[in-house]
């Protein structure tokens, strides 16, 4: 709903030096991102259901010849959109089996996203990055 939001404020004018397309790109590439941590956490499954109906409603392609991924912006908008509409139109129905079949249906990590999540898991690709910190690093004693 976030992005929904942002959306709109810009088409209001409200965001006179935003372009609406990095949000788009940084959402697609965080839910990526997102779900090598996995899907059974409740944002793990928020992650899901954005990532398998942006999907679905061609927000994104995939490119069966390398693997790799492609935003439409026009798409992922009108998906956002979309999405956006379902939730509220669950909440405000207090739609709670509508909820969990919704869930279920895009809930998971599906047979190709867990392809391509276990190649970059092969490949060594760090799912988060710690780095060192403190006066010691620095050599500065501590």
């Amino acid at each position: 709903l976030g992005l929904y939001m942002v959306g709109a404020l810009e088409e209001m004018g409200e965001l006179p030096d935003h372009d609406f397309q990095d949000n788009m790109g940084t959402l697609v590439a965080g839910i990526f991102r997102a779900v090598r941590f996995g899907a059974t956490s409740a944002h793990g499954v928020a992650n899901m259901v954005r990532f398998n109906f942006f999907e679905e409603s061609g927000a994104f392609t995939r490119d069966e010849a390398t693997g790799t991924y492609r935003v439409d912006f026009d798409r992922t908008r009108e998906a956002v959109n979309a999405l956006s509409q379902k939730i509220i139109r669950f909440q405000g129905d207090g739609d709670y089996d509508g909820v969990v079949a919704f869930v279920e249906e895009y809930g998971g990590i599906r047979p190709q996203l867990q392809a391509d999540l276990d190649r970059l898991a092969e490949i060594g690709i760090p799912v988060d990055i710690v780095y060192e910190q403190g006066l010691s690093v620095l050599g500065l004693g501590g």
